[in-house]
């Protein structure tokens, strides 16, 4: 058995990729431990800051996050008191987009496609299983997107 260094999970190491998470698969030494999987939740809307401040604060703290090889950051932007989604949500998702577009974070799920039993929550709860404790209150909530690291 192997480790993946992505997704955690364990894997057969015959195997040329991760069954979990698709990424290559290199040997590891056996006495490799396990890379931590960890969580962190980031408020970027704290404070009532204009656009361009919610944003610069993303990036910091997913470069943060990166640096600190927390592998899964909960951002929690609002949803906007106008009923249709504020401008910090709308802007924070487009940069997130195009960070996936260039392969700078795995993938981002949106708060509200983000589902226990189902689609894109469900699959990364397999790959991450603590997270169903701190991500209880999360699912299908507009106001957050959650962003998994490279």
């Amino acid at each position: 058995m192997t480790i993946c260094s992505v997704c955690g999970n364990k894997a057969d190491s015959n195997r040329a990729e991760c069954p979990f998470c698709g990424t290559e698969i290199e040997p590891a030494p056996s006495a490799a431990k396990p890379a931590d999987v960890s969580h962190r939740i980031v408020n970027i809307e704290h404070g009532r800051p204009l656009v361009e401040t919610a944003l610069k604060r993303m990036d910091q703290e997913l470069a943060r996050a990166r640096a600190e090889s927390v592998r899964v950051v909960t951002l929690i932007h609002g949803y906007g008191s106008s009923g249709k989604g504020g401008k910090i949500r709308t802007e924070c998702r487009k940069v997130l987009d195009h960070l996936v577009q260039r392969n700078s974070i795995n993938m981002m799920i949106p708060g509200e496609s983000f589902r226990k039993r189902s689609g894109p929550g469900k699959a990364l709860l397999k790959r991450y299983p603590e997270l169903e404790r701190s991500c209880s209150l999360d699912f299908s909530n507009p106001g957050i997107t959650i962003v998994v690291i490279r």
